[in-house]
């Protein structure tokens, strides 16, 4: 008796070779898929930071130049008369606050620089104080004070002040000694005009522990040479020259010597009282 046999087993082609990927595989390709995410999030956070300190830097230097240029602008205004030395001198404090210097300088001026539009110096003569301080919020800046020049500041009641940049933390200022032929911190001709000064403004640096922000002007103040060539004479000249006018005006010539005024490089010079020529 005989059974049916079973079939042989198939054996159709293979199509293709089909095979999943193994851990391994897939592993490494995490890996770089990671490396790859984390170089472009890097390169994205550096670029957006130094977007951010850019941003900040220019802002910074703005307002700095701003404070440079006003400051730079009220000095070149700078009004003196020799007649009334001690209310149109040149004051310096060199002082700091906190890491920053923070000198005050004063000087009368007539131009409008830091000056509000609405107030009643904007258009004459004032003396301007320019320091660094703390506004009421704990904010460092310079504060800005004036008043009218002929004014005793001890007598000046009004003791408003504004300030016109947080931005700047520190003001150095720094006057030329001609005969030395170097810079000093301190001015002690008080009744005088510096010829030259250097000013140096000082902001937060866009990351701790690094140096500050500077920022640096020198320059000539106009009415300086005015000042030191300035004609000086004591009472009793100015008595001859009163009464060397008196003599013009009476159609006489005035008495040998009388008037006569040595100019500081040695030449004589006829004067009478305000400074005219008779």
């Amino acid at each position: 008796m005989g059974g049916r046999r079973a079939p042989p087993p198939s054996r159709l082609p293979a199509r293709g070779c089909r095979r999943a990927f193994t851990l391994l595989e897939v592993l490494i390709a995490l890996a770089i898929m990671s490396t790859a995410m984390a170089v472009v999030v890097a390169a994205f956070v550096a670029t957006l930071r130094g977007w951010e300190r850019g941003t900040k830097l220019l802002d910074e230097l703005h307002h700095g130049d701003y404070v440079m240029e006003q400051l730079v602008s009220a000095l070149r205004s700078t009004a003196f008369f020799p007649n009334n030395p001690t209310k149109y001198g040149f004051w310096l404090e060199d002082e700091e606050f906190g890491r920053y210097p923070a000198d005050e300088i004063s000087f009368v001026t007539s131009g409008s620089a830091f000056i509000p539009v609405d107030s009643h110096l904007v258009n004459g003569l004032h003396r301007i104080f320019i320091t660094i301080d703390e506004n009421e919020e704990g904010e460092t800046g310079v504060v800005i004070r004036a008043m009218p020049h002929l004014v005793n500041p001890d007598d000046w009641e009004d003791e408003e002040r504004w300030f016109v940049s947080t931005a700047v933390k520190g003001l150095d200022c720094r006057v030329y000694n001609m005969e030395d032929e170097d810079w000093d911190d301190d001015w002690e001709d008080t009744n005088a005009v510096p010829s030259l000064v250097e000013i140096t403004l000082f902001l937060d640096p866009l990351e701790q522990g690094k140096d500050p922000i500077t920022l640096s002007r020198v320059l000539e103040i106009p009415v300086a040479p005015v000042v030191a060539n300035a004609v000086q004479f004591r009472e009793e000249d100015a008595e001859d020259a009163a009464a060397a006018e008196a003599d013009v005006e009476a159609g006489e010539q005035p008495a040998p010597g009388r008037g006569e005024v040595a100019e500081p490089g040695g030449a004589v010079q006829v004067i009478s009282p305000g400074g005219r020529e008779p």
